[in-house]
């Protein structure tokens, strides 16, 4: 039932966050859409989660720990 619901919601998400190439989730259950990520030497990675409008960046986020990617596109 869990893993339905998550790809309901990946399915979900993607139709809606076209313009994004990766949803995040943390092992906390939250979740992230970003069009960009680098690894690190450390295990985490970085990304700036939702890029906005008007050629704004988004917000700089490091992730470390448990994490998964998904593409979106």
């Amino acid at each position: 039932m869990k893993k339905l619901l998550l790809i309901s919601l990946v399915v979900l998400l993607s139709s809606c966050t076209s313009k994004y190439k990766y949803l995040i989730e943390d092992d906390l259950g939250q979740y992230y859409l970003c069009n960009f990520y680098k690894k690190t030497g450390d295990g985490c990675i970085l990304f700036n989660d939702k890029p906005g409008y008007n050629n704004e960046v988004g917000t700089p986020t490091r992730l470390c720990g448990e994490y998964e990617i998904k593409t979106l596109k």
